[in-house]
Order: C-alpha cells, then structure tokens, then sequence
C-alpha cells in the first residue's frame, strides 16, 4: 500500500525533492508470475515509453504531463504475449492504474526491417515533446517527477546491466523488471545504487553572523555555484565522506554533520544524501585546483543581492543543492530581476 501523505515519513527539507513522492512500487506483484502480463491486460494501465533517456510530455497551462500510452500502443502483437521482454511494472498510481516502464532501445540501421521508422523517430501527437528528466522535472506534478525518476533509474540499469558481472553471461528480465538472472549461473542481480554526500558547509563568527560556503567547478559557466558532493569511498561513514569531500575541495575542516535528506538522482544510480556542515575556520577556505576552481562565503543578505543582480547562478529545484540551500536561507530562493528591473 502507499502511505497516506500524513503519515509519510518526510525529512527536514520536505518531500518535495526529486523522486521522494510516496508512490505504491508494488514490490509483492513482482513474485507473481506474470505481472506485467497483468498489468497489461488491466484497462487502466499507463505506459511511459523511455527511448534514450527521453519520455514524451505533453504541455499543461504552464506545466507538464507525461504523455502516457495504452498497452494497444506497444506493438501491433497482443501485448501481454511480450511478458517482461523491455518492459517493467513500477507500480500502481495513487488512482489505483498499474504504471509499466516501456524501455525498449533504439532500433540500430542494420536491425532495421522494411517499413520501419527511421533510427531516433518517436511516435508521438502533435501536441507532444521528447524532453530528458532534468528539463521536464521542475513542471511535472510530484507523483509523476517520481515515476520518471524511477523509470530513468531503471531503465539506465538494464541498459547497463545485460551481461552477469561475475561470470560474463547473458542475463535475462525478472521479477516484474526489477532484476535480471544470469542465463549461465542462474544468480540473481538487482539494480545498484551508488551512495553520494551532498553538504551546505556553514560558519558562524564571533558576531553571530552566518555564513554558507559554496564553489564554483571548473566545468561550470561563470557566475554558477552550489554546494560540495562526492560519492561515499569503501568502507566509510556518510559524516566521514562529507568531511572527507569537504576538506578535499574546500579546505575547510568540519567539526560537525547533520543529516537532512535524501533524493535519488539517477545520472545514472545515485542516491544523494543531503547534509548540513559546520566549519571549524572560515578563513581556511580555499579551492582544490582540480574539481573546484573558487570557493565563496556568502551571508544571506550577500547571496539575495547577488542573485538578484545576476552575478550568481543557484542551482535548479530539481536539484537536492537547491533545497540544501534553500534550508539555510530559510526559506525561497531569490530569482534574478527580469532585464530592465523589477516588474509590478
């Protein structure tokens, strides 16, 4: 069952991060024998096409919808003969419709038969778009941001995934899309989640003032910062690795780590766990050179003025940094003043 919205477990940033929306994965259908043939067959199912890590979406009065398919709109066979081939069941939607990945590849040249689209065509209505996780995110509704971002996630595993990592054999579907089984040893293998810290590091002076510590990479344009992550090393504790990650890219020592959510970010399998740092020395701040090529301390006075002249670039809402950021401000971010001023 999906837990009812006043009883959901939410952490101090909300659960209005990517991905946290508290839908039903169905995880008990998965043993049945043939759950997505059921799902197919329900008249209520909803299938979201994934092709190269785009899904179709339909614009909706300033927002977006998924552009869902019928199970008829699969292949012109009987749908529920296809069994799990390129298909997974994610779920049930909050209205009770069972919710089926489609992420079957792109037909390459040489597979090609006669009569068939292109390489890259996308059946789609005129009223629709092919857009990425990252750009349709931020208007997609809560329920539907998390289907796309399990369907990514999972998707991105299975096109990783078709041989066994121990043995080198071909693996096949199972479990309703949720694992594949090595052909060879008949081992079972689920999708993997690579664990990465994400942290606000801040200070304050002997005046109370509080400031936040953020950095510029060097792959970034100029103006746009946010805060330090990297991924947890073997062996080590989730407040390690946020030390670790902080000291190595901003020199800065912390004495304490606080935990303060999570979201999934499936570029391409991480879970990013979100924390609150705070600084022994503000003045030991200083660049690595390599990943991060200026740090900043910003008061929140300093941060609101910058970004609303639009000298610094915040990360997006889609991105847990931007909560992050947006816990230690204390509540919306500013947005930059529209060109020729503020607009009444």
């Amino acid at each position: 069952m999906r837990p009812t919205r006043d009883v959901f477990p939410s952490s101090p940033l909300g659960t209005v991060l990517l991905g946290t929306y508290p839908v039903s994965r169905s995880g008990a259908e998965r043993e049945t024998t043939d759950p997505i043939g059921a799902a197919l067959r329900d008249p209520r199912v909803r299938v979201l096409p994934l092709r190269d890590g785009s899904m179709p979406v339909r614009a909706a009065e300033g927002s977006a919808r998924l552009a869902w398919r019928g199970s008829e709109e699969l292949t012109g066979e009987d749908p529920a003969r296809r069994g799990e081939q390129e298909l997974a069941h994610l779920g049930t939607s909050s209205d009770g419709a069972p919710v089926v990945l489609d992420f079957r590849p792109e037909t390459l040249p040489e597979q090609m038969e006669a009569g068939d689209p292109w390489p890259g065509d996308r059946p789609e209505c005129a009223d629709e778009t092919w857009e990425g996780l990252r750009e349709v995110a931020p208007r997609l509704d809560a329920e539907e941001a998390t289907w796309a971002t399990i369907a990514v996630a999972l998707a991105t595993w299975h096109a990783e995934g078709p041989h066994c990592p121990s043995c080198g054999s071909a693996t096949r579907i199972a479990h309703g899309g949720w694992a594949r089984v090595c052909q060879a040893e008949d081992r079972e293998i689920f999708p993997r989640t690579d664990p990465a810290i994400i942290a606000a590091v801040v200070h304050t002076d002997d005046a109370g003032v509080e400031r936040l510590l953020l950095g510029h990479s060097t792959r970034w344009p100029e103006g746009r910062f946010s805060t330090f992550a990297g991924f947890v090393e073997a062996g080590e504790s989730l407040e390690a690795a946020a030390a670790r990650e902080i000291w190595e890219e901003s020199g800065v020592e912390v004495d304490r780590v606080e935990y303060r959510g999570s979201q999934p970010w499936p570029f391409p399998r991480s879970l990013m766990l979100g924390f609150r740092a705070r600084a022994v020395e503000r003045e030991a701040a200083r660049p690595d050179g390599q990943e991060i090529a200026h740090v900043r301390w910003f008061t929140r006075e300093e941060l609101e003025s910058e970004v609303l002249a639009g000298r610094l670039i915040l990360p997006g809402a889609v991105s847990i940094a931007h909560h992050l950021i947006a816990d230690w401000y204390g509540g919306p971010l500013p947005e930059p003043e529209p060109e020729g001023g503020r607009s009444f």
